[in-house]
């Protein structure tokens, strides 16, 4: 013998109390961004390196700035670094030579071939007391930069 099902109460609506609109709050202008320079740390860094090593560090970070006005600077891993939509270049000073490494080296086309290194990622040149930048280095510079513009930060593949 089939039992009849009883019926589920029915759920009565209750009346939820009205929300009050919310008034669209005038969002804050944004900060300027401030100045580019070469940053404290930086300097500090270039402050205990040989005197060589002073004056041709200042001399790529005066050649940098010049090339990448709009890049920032800050000491990571142990070096400078030069970073504009991510790192384009670093300055590592080590006992006989200061080292100059582009990270998307492999992908520049580097006319004096003057650039160390194989495959696409970094490549780099070795500067020794006594020698200067080599004249195409500003070439370099100014192609690292569009190239991080154009695929942005090399560090996150």
């Amino acid at each position: 013998m089939a039992t009849a099902k009883k019926a589920a109460p029915r759920k009565t609506a209750t009346k939820k109390a009205p929300v009050a609109k919310k008034t669209p709050v005038a969002k804050k202008a944004p900060k300027a961004a401030a100045p580019v320079s070469q940053g404290a740390a930086v300097e500090a860094f270039i402050g205990k390196l040989e005197s060589w090593q002073q004056e041709l560090v200042r001399e790529l970070a005066a050649l940098f700035a010049a090339e990448a006005p709009q890049a920032s600077t800050y000491v990571k891993w142990g070096h400078p670094i030069w970073d504009h939509a991510g790192p384009f270049v670093l300055v590592k000073p080590a006992r006989s030579h200061v080292l100059i490494g582009f990270w998307r080296g492999g992908q520049m086309k580097d006319a004096e071939n003057i650039l160390e290194g194989e495959g696409t990622g970094m490549r780099y040149l070795r500067l020794q007391s006594g020698q200067r930048p080599p004249a195409s280095l500003g070439a370099l510079v100014r192609q690292a930069l569009v190239l991080n513009e154009k695929h942005g930060d090399p560090l996150k593949r």
